[in-house]
């Protein structure tokens, strides 16, 4: 957390530094009406993933106005020897909203929210036992459902025409669902499964790169 909030800082001295000189900028680099954007991620200063292994893209309705999706889709098959195995799928979905503020010449501060929905299942077999909702029987990799809420703020600077940086933070409410675990083998049993609440404060990794089309 420290060094995303390094990051964080170190970005917008920089925006604000280049802003100030380039105030005389007349040429449009944010976008409008119709555009597209999609952006990968910048962590430790040099690693390059996903926005938290979600692909991210905002349609923006109007010049301050933005639909944003992010989408992650994630499977492991892991074979332990020739008769046992497991596998975990997971799916997440995050539509939002962002509004964005007249800012400056080449700066986009915005809020938004955003609805996070995600599932994972996962299963443990071999010749003998069958495990449904967990890939062990002390519940690793538990499946789950859950459903949450975010609040989000942040701010891109659009360094070129279609090319931009930004960061961004929030705060979230998150509500899982945890998957009740089944073995069916030589000693059959069943683990209830059990509901949780979350909040806290997150920042979306390190600096967001990304591209206008």
């Amino acid at each position: 957390m420290k060094s995303k909030l390094i990051a964080i800082a170190l970005f917008v001295a920089a925006a604000f530094t280049a802003q100030a000189q380039d105030e005389t900028t007349t040429t449009a680099v944010k976008p409008t009406a119709g555009n597209i954007t999609t952006e990968v991620l910048f962590n430790n200063f040099g690693d390059i993933s996903l926005n938290n292994g979600l692909l991210r893209a905002r349609y923006f309705a109007s010049d301050d106005l933005a639909y944003r999706l992010s989408l992650g889709l994630t499977y492991d098959y892991d074979k332990l020897s020739e008769e046992a195995h497991t596998s975990v799928f997971g799916l997440t979905l995050a539509p939002g909203i962002e509004k964005h503020f007249a800012g400056t010449n080449r700066l986009s501060p915005y809020i938004g929210a955003e609805l996070p929905i995600s599932i994972r299942s996962a299963n443990y077999e071999d010749d003998d036992t069958t495990i449904k909702g967990a890939t062990s029987m002390g519940g690793a990799n538990r499946g789950y459902f859950s459903v949450g809420l975010n609040a989000v703020a942040g701010v891109d600077f659009y360094f070129a025409k279609h090319f931009y940086a930004g960061v961004e933070l929030g705060t979230g409410l998150s509500y899982f669902k945890n998957s009740e675990i089944e073995v069916e083998g030589p000693f059959n049993s069943k683990s209830e499964g059990f509901h949780s609440v979350r909040f806290g404060q997150f920042v979306n990794g390190g600096i967001r790169v990304g591209y206008v089309f």
